[in-house]
């Protein structure tokens, strides 16, 4: 899959990429409660929502992962240009 997704890369494709994760109850318990601390933060809000995404996002077994062609819409190449 790793193949793969630098192929899809090389071709300029958007990929999306699943992973997994097996979590114990408590830890998923522990991290809930982090993440709605976060998530109800008024100060630093977002540094302190991706720190804790960050957290859960570690050590994942990849499954598999997909590729489609994102074509520009309309006018985005002209535009492109222009800049």
């Amino acid at each position: 899959t790793k193949v793969h997704l630098r192929d899809f890369a090389n071709e300029g494709l958007r990929t999306l990429v699943i992973a997994e994760k097996e979590l114990t109850p408590q830890y998923y318990e522990e991290w809930n409660q982090r993440y709605n601390e976060a998530f109800q933060s008024t100060v630093d809000r977002d540094a302190k929502l991706d720190a804790v995404a960050e957290e859960i996002e570690k050590d994942l077994q990849l499954v598999g992962a997909t590729a489609i062609e994102d074509k520009l819409q309309d006018g985005v190449p002209h535009a492109i240009k222009k800049l």
